[in-house]
């Protein structure tokens, strides 16, 4: 068996409300993502699967338990940045994610956040755009592209 890309030992989470309340949401899930499979995570709305997703980049953090990406754990602040180099999260809602009013800005914004070289990162963007088809839609608007 190869090492797994992520994984979670006991992992346990749960929200508190404003008067303190807690609702547990994932109650010592032990979970193994081995580097290039496919795992499906299927449930019902509510049942936990967006925030165990979330817990996979460290947007947030076990009450109990522990979360590891690549070996390097997700409590350690100081391993922030190269979990969540390693591991990139989509949101359902593309509108959620879409953060520059052109799309070859959009497509920038992660390698420039990384700290890549402006030329570097034009030619990234070109070729990213090139790759999937999109090249001759890179100054349009992102939220007015067909969703189809």
């Amino acid at each position: 068996m190869r090492d797994a890309m992520i994984s979670t030992q006991d992992l346990h989470f749960a929200y508190t409300d404003a008067e303190t309340v807690q609702t547990v949401v994932l109650n010592g899930v032990d979970l193994n993502i081995e580097e290039g499979s496919f795992v499906a995570v299927l449930g019902h709305n509510g049942s936990g699967k967006s925030t165990l997703a979330k817990h996979m980049n460290a947007i947030l953090l076990p009450t109990g338990g522990k979360v590891y990406v690549t070996g390097m754990d997700t409590a350690d602040d100081h391993l922030l940045l190269d979990i969540r180099r390693t591991v990139g999260m989509v949101f359902q809602n593309p509108d959620n994610q879409i953060v520059a009013n052109v799309v070859e800005e959009d497509v920038a914004f992660a390698p420039e956040n990384l700290g890549v070289p402006p030329a570097e990162i034009r030619e990234r963007v070109d070729n990213a755009l090139k790759a999937v088809g999109m090249y001759q839609y890179r100054e349009h608007a992102p939220h007015l592209l067909s969703g189809g």
